[in-house]
């Protein structure tokens, strides 16, 4: 057990007024959302001249691999699937460590242990809007009120739902501290987008909430009558694909519908060259914007399949994902169907959407990140 004395203790050294060491703490490098963004944050910090290192206390996972090929960062990992979930090993390390400018972690577990870490600034991330609810973490969250009473001072979040979310779920005030996902983009001047093109694209996991699929193969019975050279093409697999596969073999459009297997990394530019239009949520929504095609947003777990509206539409640093209480929501058809109105107005749509995909660009959201930390060194 870490004691309280090792985390009152003051050090004797100090930092210099700018970050340069930082250690990222998290459980594992399992396929997910949050492990792809400290992939990420760890080759953007390395190709930046900061010195990076990450722990992984559980084991690692197969995004590990992805860490691994990034020059110059430490990755501290248990090497075996074994139990128990916390590595003593690592935990060993963590607590014998030279001191962190920067300690940032990623759950509230990872930010518990963050405590054995020397660090100058001790911040944590908040990705999921309900990861701090007594409910589901209550011995974790009064394990880190005893170690720090103003540990919800530490936390920083993807967007201001999230924030609003850990507010109300940990009764009290919380700093306005965000970190959007950070995310590579193309270059301002690639455009992807086409106002001729008939070809509309979704990429993501296919599972039971991601319902609009659904949707929008419904859609194409009716777009195939607008114009028969409208295409859908789904980038995915998952756990409901059976499910997927039969309603496009029962659909009118079935000959317009095509699944493919999720894209590489590398093959994503590929992917999105000459599309109509994204249909999704996420990092994959910020990427297509980015290359100048209009994003209509999907919701999750929506009986109805109904979208938020254009990417651009979202308030600021939010992806999509319904967490917030929008005020307004369109129909998918709809959406698709206003871009064929005129060029002029589909030019507009993209346009909008890749300045909303600026903000997340990962110079943009680093550099400000890294202002953020370098403001709270003593």
């Amino acid at each position: 057990m870490i004691s309280n004395k090792a985390v009152d203790q003051q050090p004797a050294d100090k930092a210099n007024g700018q970050v340069r060491k930082i250690a990222l703490i998290h459980k594992h490098m399992k396929a997910g959302g949050v492990e792809a963004l400290i992939v990420r944050m760890a080759r953007w910090l390395s190709e930046n001249d900061y010195q990076v290192s990450v722990y992984l206390y559980s084991s690692g996972g197969p995004l590990l691999k992805h860490l691994q090929q990034i020059k110059g960062i430490n990755i501290i990992v248990r090497d075996n699937g074994k139990e128990p979930p916390l590595a003593l090993s690592v935990l060993n390390q963590l607590v014998r460590s030279e001191k962190y400018d920067l300690a940032y972690s990623f759950s509230p577990s990872s930010l518990l242990l963050s405590y054995a870490l020397p660090a100058h600034v001790r911040l944590s991330g908040v990705y999921q809007p309900e990861l701090y609810r007594l409910e589901r973490n209550k011995k974790l969250i009064r394990a880190l009120k005893t170690f720090d009473k103003e540990f919800h001072q530490k936390l920083v979040f993807m967007n201001p739902t999230v924030r609003r979310y850990t507010a109300r779920a940990l009764e009290i005030e919380v700093p306005e501290q965000f970190m959007p996902p950070p995310i590579e983009q193309a270059a301002p001047e690639q455009d992807y987008g086409s106002p001729h093109s008939r070809r509309i694209v979704s990429v993501g996991a296919i599972q039971a909430f991601t319902t609009h699929y659904a949707q929008v193969i419904e859609l194409m019975e009716e777009l195939i009558q607008i114009d028969p050279e409208f295409t859908y093409h789904i980038y995915g697999s998952g756990p409901d694909e059976a499910r997927l596969r039969k309603s496009i073999r029962e659909s009118e459009a079935k000959d317009h519908i095509f699944l493919h297997a999720m894209p590489h990394a590398g093959r994503l530019e590929e992917v999105l060259h000459d599309s109509f239009c994204f249909i999704g949520s996420g990092a994959v929504m910020i990427q297509a914007c980015s290359f100048g095609i209009p994003g209509i947003t999907s919701r999750a777990n929506d009986a109805e399949a109904l979208s938020e509206g254009y990417f651009h539409q979202l308030p600021p640093y939010e992806v999509g994902e319904s967490y917030w209480e929008a005020p307004e929501t369109y129909e998918i058809g709809e959406l698709v169907k206003n871009l064929l109105v005129s060029e002029n107005a589909y030019r507009k749509v993209a346009g909008r959407c890749k300045d909303k995909a600026r903000q997340f660009e990962i110079d943009v959201v680093m550099h400000r990140f890294m202002e953020l930390v370098n403001a709270k060194l003593p």
